[in-house]
């Protein structure tokens, strides 16, 4: 933990030193620097003239990542003008890391699946020299991926000692990738050389996002006047867009996000790397157009059931029986105007790539953030981010995923720092992530307008700075009594990363706040504690009448991992409190109680099977993949006393070693850390154990 404040010190230094004393490296491959070597010359140009930087021209005649990796880390070493980022320019090879998924936010894919699926492209092989790797292989038919695994030799959290971005054309679209690099080129010095302050901010909340949760998005709307305070009073600053505004909203939102006058573009939906799904289909209203729905509803579910070879029959008896769907409705297959019109009408819905092209799509935010899995998945011939940036409008760059995003994060998180000199490659560097890039120039920051040193984003970035000097008790006295809804939850998030022993009271604190993503945050962090203490914090979420959606989800989801009695007594003591308030006060705590025993001791059998050794290989290597997930803290240190005890099931002692990792808060997790350290250093265990051992202590310890 003290090791990654010291780097983390390291990065917010660069903040507040003159820019003049930093150097920045330019990764570019030899056919784009000659083919696009006057608009590279502009830029390297605004770099050093505009913003300061001494500029390495680095060029790639090696054509592997560990090369590029040698010559940045030796950059960065520099006594004199020391890179402090870097940005990949065309054809730079692709790291495609493995073994490392308790670094990114949401991914977890059995590693057995097709390793250009279960890996996770990462520039953090650039810009983190903390980490290790092993090198494994080339890709035979996508040569420019390269597969590492994270080793047990280097950290195993993220600190990246640069700030970077991918600026990645391809010939996708039947525009040549040199033609667009060179226009880009010339979008990015222009907004080098005339910078504009952040004059408006925009939000769009996607169907399913968040589980629709209407407190959710109305806080986040209130923290963006934290973030951006100056823009308070400027008319048309902070807009605000539903899926649920219009049946197909696709074309309402690109008018808005072409707006001339856009900064940043802030977009929560569903996505994957050629797709921002923004809607569902339009919620019926009357009976003609509820008969029209279930109709499309039967079409869709056939159209998957021949996609993934399934008997259309028995699809059919299902929506008979189970939807009761009536039988004559169900006759015949679908015609093929039907299918047509279906076909338009699911176009309608959702923002494709070659959408850009079909409507003349030319975003001009500045800046977007796609909250959103896969959008920013750069390793493929083109993405979402790509397109946005590769257009004709002034988007400059983007924050995206690789690979899945959680979506119970803080996609804002530090984004009033863009108003005070703070470039969009240093917001991605201080909330590092596996799968998160900057897409597009990391340089770009919008005017400086300077700052009192008490905005919300600059409070938060000088409790980081702090670092220990700011004791526990401190925290949670800002967590208490800050006006802030940001400082208060950066104030929880630094108690979390310590681990620190006030953790349990501070969860109890901050599930009765009244900032949604906060309250949030408290929720599944009481799953990740497990501390039978926090079952009557959790049983009170449960019982009260209006827990917003997303909290109430989460709070529901919580109850399998807190010990099964605890957690029915307190839920029952606390709606038994809330009887005299409510109306028909048994259907009231007969349906909540309900709800409780779905979720309660859901895995205590399965782990007590697999720790009295009543599984069959195959079934354990399941049930420990799974407990990265789905471990119930309070029974974590049974798995790891199972873990030692079974030297010869080496495969299996891994990945309980591996799961048991991903449990880093759990409120036991001393017990925890005794075994494994033990099994660091045990003769009878197998070199591959002791070294997945080492992994997870870091993980536990760190």
């Amino acid at each position: 933990m003290r090791k990654t404040l010291f780097i983390l010190s390291l990065v917010i230094s660069h903040f507040s030193v003159s820019v003049a004393q930093n150097g920045f490296a330019v990764v570019i491959d030899p056919v784009s620097q000659r083919e696009a070597k006057a608009e590279l010359n502009d830029y390297i140009q605004a770099l050093e003239q505009v913003q300061g930087y001494h500029v390495y021209t680095v060029v790639d005649r090696w054509g592997v990542p560990d090369s590029i990796r040698q010559e940045l880390q030796r950059l960065h070493g520099l006594k004199r003008n020391a890179i402090v980022g870097a940005v990949f320019v065309g054809d730079i090879p692709v790291p495609m890391i493995r073994d490392a998924q308790f670094l990114t936010s949401a991914f977890k894919m059995n590693q057995k699946m097709p390793w250009p699926d279960s890996s996770v492209p990462s520039d953090r092989f650039y810009d983190d020299f903390g980490l290790a790797f092993q090198f494994l292989k080339r890709d035979s038919l996508m040569p420019h991926l390269f597969y590492y695994s994270l080793t047990h030799e280097g950290r195993q959290q993220l600190a990246p000692q640069l700030f970077t971005g991918r600026i990645r054309p391809t010939d996708a679209g039947g525009t040549s990738r040199y033609e667009k690099l060179r226009q880009y080129l010339r979008k990015a010095t222009e907004a080098k050389r005339h910078p504009e302050p952040v004059q408006a901010i925009f939000t769009y909340t996607g169907s399913g996002s968040l589980n629709e949760s209407r407190v959710a998005h109305i806080d986040e709307q209130l923290s963006m006047r934290e973030h951006f305070p100056q823009l308070a009073r400027r008319s048309g600053a902070f807009s605000y867009m539903d899926y649920g505004d219009a049946p197909f909203i696709k074309r309402r939102l690109m008018n808005e996000m072409m707006r001339p006058d856009l900064s940043i573009g802030l977009m929560h939906h569903h996505g994957d790397y050629d797709t921002q799904y923004l809607t569902h289909y339009p919620k019926p209203s009357g009976i003609d157009e509820t008969l029209q729905y279930l109709l499309y509803c039967y079409r869709h579910r056939l159209q998957q059931a021949r996609r993934y070879d399934q008997d259309v029959d028995s699809v059919r008896r299902m929506l008979t029986e189970r939807d009761h769907l009536p039988v004559e409705w169900l006759q015949g297959e679908p015609s093929a105007e039907n299918m047509h019109r279906d076909s338009l009408m699911e176009d309608s819905l959702n923002l494709t790539l070659k959408d850009f092209r079909n409507y003349g799509y030319r975003p001009n935010c500045r800046v977007c953030i796609y909250d959103a899995c896969y959008n920013g998945a750069f390793q493929n011939d083109d993405c979402i981010a790509n397109e946005y940036i590769f257009q004709p409008g002034r988007t400059i760059a983007g924050l995206g995923g690789t690979v899945n995003v959680l979506q119970d994060k803080w996609p804002d998180r530090y984004l009033g720092l863009l108003s005070h000199g703070v470039n969009i490659g240093q917001i991605n560097q201080l909330q590092p992530e596996l799968e998160m890039h900057v897409i597009g120039d990391p340089t770009f920051m919008f005017a400086d307008e300077g700052g009192n040193g008490q905005t919300a984003d600059e409070q938060c970035l000088k409790m980081v700075r702090q670092g220990s000097r700011l004791t526990d008790r401190q925290l949670m006295e800002t967590l208490r009594e800050s006006p802030l809804a940001l400082v208060r939850l950066q104030a929880f998030l630094l108690l979390e990363k310590r681990n620190s022993p006030l953790l349990t009271e501070a969860i109890q604190v901050a599930t009765t706040d009244n900032f949604e993503l906060l309250q949030r945050f408290a929720v599944n962090d009481i799953q990740k504690s497990g501390d039978p203490k926090l079952a009557p914090t959790l049983a009170r979420l449960i019982a009260q009448n209006n827990t917003s959606a997303r909290v109430k989800f989460n709070a529901q989801e919580v109850v399998q991992f807190l010990p099964e009695q605890a957690i029915t007594e307190a839920v029952a003591a606390a709606l038994d409190s809330m009887r005299p308030y409510v109306t028909w006060p048994d259907e009231y705590v007969e349906s909540r109680n309900r709800q409780v025993a779905h979720y309660a001791g859901r895995w205590a059998d399965d782990i007590a099977k697999l720790c009295a050794g009543q599984m069959t290989d195959r079934q354990a290597l399941r049930q420990a993949d799974m407990m990265k997930i789905y471990l119930a803290p309070w029974l974590a240190a049974d798995v790891a006393r199972y873990t030692v005890s079974i030297a010869d099931k080496p495969e299996l002692q891994q990945q309980l070693l591996s799961s048991l990792g991903w449990h880093r808060l759990g409120f036991d997790h001393q017990a925890v850390i005794a075994i494994v350290e033990s099994m660091t250093h045990d003769s009878r265990l197998t070199e591959a154990v002791r070294h997945e051992a080492v992994k997870t202590l870091k993980r536990l310890k760190d």
